[in-house]
């Protein structure tokens, strides 16, 4: 046994050195030997900063690793471009290398070959407004990262070169400033000064360091750097959208109130009177889909609709056991009455839920076959835009409103004009959305007053227990529900007959608790519902809960749910970059 343990421990230590072996092979495991960076510092036509730099860069490759070297470049200096042009790039014998940008990353060499050994490369490039006017040094500075602190090989040797004409050197004020190490480090380093031409002596570096120098000049030797005239007009057209943002975004809000406003008929809703059964000849996935384009949907349709199925007596439900894991009970519904005279929708979700064909009485399903069912989920995917049609045909709950279209239009025309005027995206976007909002359907009258009544019975739903037996006990609720409220069996029905509603608005538990409570007063059980244990209260509230959950969670339904002066340092100037291998 002590044998068996020494060896799987052995076995792992050496999977172990393996896998380091792995991870410290990268695309980084290789060095640059020497790293050369030749600079021409001079002016344009114009008196504006210019650069020509060329980078002799060998490095050493080990086998099968890498296509070749990435160095990285800074394209911006203060905010600004520097018109990075890359001239060429080649090998020590001026022959012409393969290379591709990868945003700001250059990967030199072939893809589908690689290097070994040493391999030189140069790169010529130049870019231009490199110099910048300090006022705490009161000079222009050449203040640059000659060689970036972002590679991430280390480099064996580094050598800087800087020249400029002897117009420029003329105006040089104050000794250069060079630094090495990693950012901010303020470590010096060697430099041999001959006027026009300054050697830095950059050393070893290891990953993560570079060097940056800093030369002053007298004030006014480089003309500054000048905005062009359609980097100007960006800047103003980039305040202009600042300023309209804010309105642009209150108008969108704006129309976004306006149009439910207008498409839910908000303005006609009152008055709003209490109502205590289902709307007639409606079912729960239109009553959702009212709730949900209008007011809100707090609870699951699906485990509305079921309820919906179980109260009417089209099927039965079944609590089957506990699932051995998670400890959630399982469900099984069973079809007792025929569904054939159901609406449309109806015998649509009872259809997607039996493979597609509509049950017959006696037909089983456990609901846990539909979870993560991607058959059955493939069944629903016509099933928002069938209730749609229906709602807008044959049920006559939307329609096309002229009145609606030709106000949004309106609005969609001047927003166009505003837009196009000030360039503003928001604006124009805005726009859009309202033409889009245009198109959109309206509540009928019908749709109107299902809206009104829904509001009733969520009015009646969410009051307390009191305050319902004094509704239903009031001249208004006698006329609209016989119900003796102290018969506490017709109350049983009424609470069945509303439970799939009480489920839509969010009001579960407060209201299976309650039911449960009459079930116990009369003696009886609910002839839609069969539990595993002794019935009471407490566990017809809990199967109910476990019920909307394993419902919700197979729900097919929309859910509802300056450096000159010494003051310098690393990595403080323009350019700089890195890289790597690839």
């Amino acid at each position: 046994m002590k044998k068996l343990f020494l060896g799987l421990i052995l076995s792992s230590f050496i999977a172990f050195g393996v896998n380091c072996g792995i991870c410290v092979a990268s695309a980084d495991n290789f060095n640059i030997k020497t790293f050369d960076a030749d600079y021409e510092l001079g002016r344009d036509n114009e008196g504006r900063s210019s650069l020509k730099a060329t980078w002799r860069i060998t490095a050493d490759f080990p086998p099968n690793q890498n296509h070749g070297i990435a160095p990285t470049f800074v394209k911006s200096y203060d905010g600004h471009s520097t018109n990075f042009i890359l001239e060429s790039v080649t090998d020590e014998n001026g022959n012409a290398l393969q290379y591709r940008w990868k945003d700001d990353e250059l990967r030199i060499g072939d893809k589908d070959a690689y290097v070994e050994g040493e391999k030189t490369y140069i790169i010529k490039y130049s870019q231009r407004d490199v110099t910048k006017y300090y006022s705490d040094t009161k000079r222009d500075e050449f203040y640059w990262d000659v060689i970036g602190n972002e590679w991430r090989v280390p480099i064996s040797n580094s050598r800087i070169n800087i020249r400029f004409s002897d117009d420029i050197a003329a105006a040089r004020q104050s000794a250069p400033n060079c630094y090495k190490g990693s950012h901010g480090s303020r470590t010096r380093c060697d430099f041999i000064d001959d006027k026009n031409d300054i050697k830095f002596l950059g050393g070893a570096l290891s990953r993560g360091e570079g060097v940056t120098i800093a030369l002053g000049f007298k004030s006014g030797t480089f003309t500054p750097y000048q905005k062009t005239l359609a980097e100007q007009l960006f800047e103003n057209w980039l305040f202009l959208q600042i300023l309209v943002s804010i309105p642009g975004i209150i108008i969108i809000i704006w129309l976004l109130i306006s149009y439910y406003a207008s498409i839910g008929r908000k303005s006609e809703l009152s008055p709003i009177t209490p109502e205590y059964i289902p709307p007639k000849n409606t079912s729960i996935k239109v009553s959702a889909n009212i709730l949900r384009r209008h007011d809100t949907l707090k609870g699951s349709t699906m485990a509305a609709q079921i309820l919906d199925f179980a109260v009417r007596h089209y099927i039965k439900i079944y609590e089957t056991g506990k699932s051995k894991i998670l400890r959630t009970m399982h469900y099984e519904i069973e079809v007792t009455r025929d569904p054939q005279d159901l609406l449309d929708e109806e015998r649509e979700v009872l259809s997607d839920m039996f493979n597609g064909l509509l049950p017959k009485v006696g037909d089983k399903l456990k609901l846990e076959k539909l979870q993560n069912n991607l058959s059955y989920t493939r069944r629903t995917f016509d099933d928002e835009s069938n209730l749609s049609n229906l709602m807008e045909g044959k049920y006559d709950i939307r329609e096309y409103n002229q009145t609606h279209g030709d106000t949004f239009k309106k609005r969609s025309k001047i927003l166009l004009i505003i837009g196009i005027i000030l360039l503003s995206p928001i604006i124009l976007f805005a726009s859009a959305v309202s033409f889009g909002m245009s198109k959109k359907k309206v509540l009928t009258d019908k749709g109107l007053a299902l809206r009104r009544y829904l509001a009733g019975l969520k009015m009646y739903i969410e009051v307390a227990e009191t305050e319902r037996l004094k509704m239903l006990q009031s001249p208004e609720g006698a006329d609209k529900v016989k119900v003796d409220t102290n018969d506490e069996k017709q109350l049983v029905k009424l609470y069945e007959r509303v439970l799939p509603y009480a489920v839509l608005f969010g009001s579960e538990k407060e209201w299976t608790k309650q039911l449960g409570k009459y079930y116990e007063q009369v003696g009886s059980n609910p002839d839609w519902y069969y539990g595993q244990g002794t019935f009471n209260a407490a566990a017809f509230a809990s199967g109910m809960s476990g019920l909307s959950s394993v419902a919700s969670s197979v729900s097919s339904f929309s859910s509802s749910d300056g450096g000159s002066g010494g003051g310098g340092f690393t990595g403080g100037g323009g350019g700089g970059g890195g890289g790597g291998g690839w």
